[in-house]
């Protein structure tokens, strides 16, 4: 009896599926996908939250022993270097930071952009 490729095919499916059902995945372990992850801060490394009224926020980082600050916004960061005669103002060429704790204040220009802020402890 000759069997065509095809009546071959047919006769082998069954063994082909049942083997198939045998076979066993390797299980996965990814943090992310079993909820055993941490989210990673933003803030930078050294620097403190400062949180302000209308629920702003920015980061302050000394450098140059206290001499300068740098500021970091959710969209940008700069340098402000201190005022000699004032220990606790900095500036640059639009913008003064006040530390007066409990409430601190960023100026630009003339307009209190961050008002009614106090250091906050970060995570």
């Amino acid at each position: 009896m000759k069997l065509s490729f095809k009546q071959l095919i047919l006769l082998s499916m069954p063994f082909l599926i049942s083997s198939c059902g045998s076979m066993k995945l390797p299980e996965v372990n990814l943090p992310m996908l079993n909820g055993d992850y941490r989210e990673l801060s933003t803030a930078p490394l050294g620097a403190s939250l400062y949180q302000c009224e209308k629920n702003k926020k920015f980061y302050i980082k000394a450098l140059e022993g206290g001499k300068e600050m740098w500021i970091t916004f959710p969209n940008r960061e700069f340098g402000l270097k201190q005022v000699d005669v004032l220990k606790n103002t900095y500036i640059n060429e639009s913008t003064t930071l006040e530390i007066n704790d409990p409430e601190t204040y960023i100026k630009e220009g003339d307009v209190l952009t961050y008002q009614k802020c106090q250091v906050q402890k970060l995570k």
